[in-house]
């Protein structure tokens, strides 16, 4: 049936319409109780057109149960002519199922032309203004959850492209964050210009970005990813002056197969890749290398869905560390493994960067301290010099509850904080460096020690030799692999060991192997050894059969 359009065929409410974000416009004819809606409305809320008959109805059904009878008083009261203005806070439920909150605003006016009495108004969508980055306008992560969902609950096939600005803390540094934030802004419009009709662009942590692109192939991915890389390096220019930015990116293919955490870990993973090792070259999360195996993503849904229900089928295994002088056990760094049937098992370095990426691993972590404290407890009251590594991962120092967690930890499993080594891994470094510092404090504080962990590789590790007050420095393994035959890794190892050794910090290599390094290791002020040649990584039933029941013998 056609609806009477009597009064709302209006320009004001259009123009008024095309500049709204959050704010969504009604116009309702209270005679023929047909009303006009904003688009933004109709498409965030899944209204049935822009044009309603009963809106007032058809609205309520939105509204939260518990908000529904207030709401439908006060309409009640307008149009019986109770009152002439309408104003109260409720919740809405999006088409997504979510419930925002609104304050919705109007008043009665005449229409000069037919008479009528027209209900006039605006409904500001606070979930809008909270799902929109305001630096870069671009809808925000929240936004980006909300439609992961909404292409799995559709069956769409999506490719997600995630690209991340390289060195962003220089551009702050050099010009200022007002300058470095009209840097994001102009790069997110260029981005948006290019994926405009193709998908949408989301800002997400950090200076990292998302684009959605429905349909998408590798190769059209690439493409966008070329096209973004000659912008950001060519084009974004702030007040005359050309800004050179390097970019790194990464992608992968979300369907209905998988959650939007997988995908998303899979594409952050990818990322880490393209920065870390490869260059800012594009890397693209597929699952060739393990598909004979086991199909990598598939198996991260798995180990993702153990680690959310108990920790199904998680363990620690513990590498002795010997001291370099004695040749005897002075501690033990916890690693973490996975093993389920049938799936059997997997090698940490596949699924350890991959889970760090998600939201469950700030638990996750906490697991492992715990773990491996209560563990490690015989063995400390054997040796009481005895000391555990535990190693962090980023999601845990960047949240503001490791701390207080830390010492929960610690006094529920009765651990003593001075046999407590905390090893900073490579990804720890990206937090800003004041926020590191005052996080190590506060470890320092307790009279837990810190090490940094892989020395030699990522970024600024000399820097925070510097600036942060570090235990125990572990030079990475490739450094020791073949060390008796590359002179420059023999000097990479002398220069590291003796500037740690200026600076007070013990020095442990990883990566010992045979008794052929430990001999030449020799000559190097190193304080303790860890590798395979006096144990692979065991559980702690082993470790403590060799070691805490005095049977185990140092290899001479």
């Amino acid at each position: 049936m056609e609806l009477d359009k009597t009064g709302l065929n209006n320009v004001i409410f259009e123009a008024f319409d095309d500049i709204a974000s959050r704010r969504h416009i009604y116009l309702c004819n209270m005679r023929t109780d047909v009303s006009r809606w904003s688009v933004g409305a109709v498409e965030y809320f899944g209204l049935p057109g822009e044009y309603m008959h009963g809106a007032g109805e058809i609205w309520a059904e939105h509204v939260h149960p518990e908000d529904r009878q207030a709401y439908l008083n006060e309409i009640g009261e307008v149009f019986s002519g109770q009152k002439n203005t309408h104003r109260m806070d409720y919740r809405a439920k999006n088409k997504w199922g979510d419930y925002v909150v609104c304050t919705c605003i109007g008043r009665v006016v005449k229409d000069e032309e037919s008479g009528d009495s027209l209900f006039v108004g605006t409904i500001e969508n606070h979930g809008i203004m909270e799902r929109v980055d305001a630096t870069t306008n671009l809808y925000n992560i929240y936004e980006f959850s909300t439609y992961m969902k909404a292409y799995k609950e559709e069956g769409k096939n999506v490719g997600i492209l995630e690209v991340g600005v390289n060195n962003f803390t220089g551009i702050n540094e050099v010009y200022g964050y007002t300058f470095g934030n009209r840097v994001l802004r102009e790069f997110a419009a260029m981005m948006l210009d290019e994926v405009r009709g193709k998908g949408k662009v989301f800002r997400m942590d950090g200076v990292r970005f998302a684009c959605c692109l429905e349909n998408a192939t590798a190769e059209s991915i690439r493409q966008l990813y070329d096209t973004l890389r000659e912008i950001a390096h060519h084009k974004i220019v702030i007040d005359g002056t050309r800004v050179a930015v390097t970019i790194s990116g990464g992608a992968a293919f979300y369907t209905d197969l998988y959650d939007e955490y997988s995908i998303r870990n899979s594409v952050e993973y990818a990322l880490h890749r393209s920065k870390h090792g490869k260059h800012g070259q594009l890397v693209i999360f597929e699952d060739k290398k393990y598909m004979d195996n086991y199909k990598t993503l598939e198996c991260m849904e798995t180990i993702r869905t153990c680690a959310i229900n108990g920790f199904e089928g998680f363990y620690l295994c513990y590498q002795p560390i010997i001291s370099s002088e004695s040749e005897q056990l002075i501690g033990a760094e916890a690693l973490l493994r996975w093993r389920k049937e049938p799936i059997g098992e997997v090698p940490p370095g596949v699924f350890v960067p991959w889970l760090e990426n998600d939201p469950c691993f700030f638990e996750m972590g906490n697991w492992i301290l715990k773990t491996a404290m209560t563990e490690a407890k015989p063995i400390v009251e054997k040796y009481p010099d005895f000391t555990l590594n535990i190693n962090l991962a980023y999601p845990q120092l960047a949240n503001a509850e490791f701390i207080p967690r830390l010492k929960a930890i610690l006094k529920e499993t009765g651990f003593t904080p001075k046999n407590l080594c905390l090893e900073l891994t490579e990804r720890c470094r990206q937090l800003e460096t004041e926020e590191l510092q005052s996080c190590v404090a506060l470890m320092k504080e307790m009279g837990i020690k810190v090490a940094l962990d892989d020395f030699g590789t990522g970024f600024s590790s000399l820097n925070l030799l510097c600036t942060i007050p570090i235990d125990t420095l572990k030079i990475d393994r490739q450094f020791i692999m073949d060390i008796q035959e590359k002179p420059a890794n023999q000097a990479v190892v002398q220069a590291v060991s003796e500037c740690a050794r200026s600076l007070d910090i013990k020095v442990c290599t990883e990566g010992v192997e045979n008794r052929e390094m430990i001999v030449f290791l020799k000559r190097y002020p190193v304080d303790s050894y860890q590798g395979f040649y006096y144990s692979r990584p065991i559980p702690m039933e082993d470790f403590l059969e060799k070691y805490a029941a005095g049977t185990e013998k140092i290899p001479g």
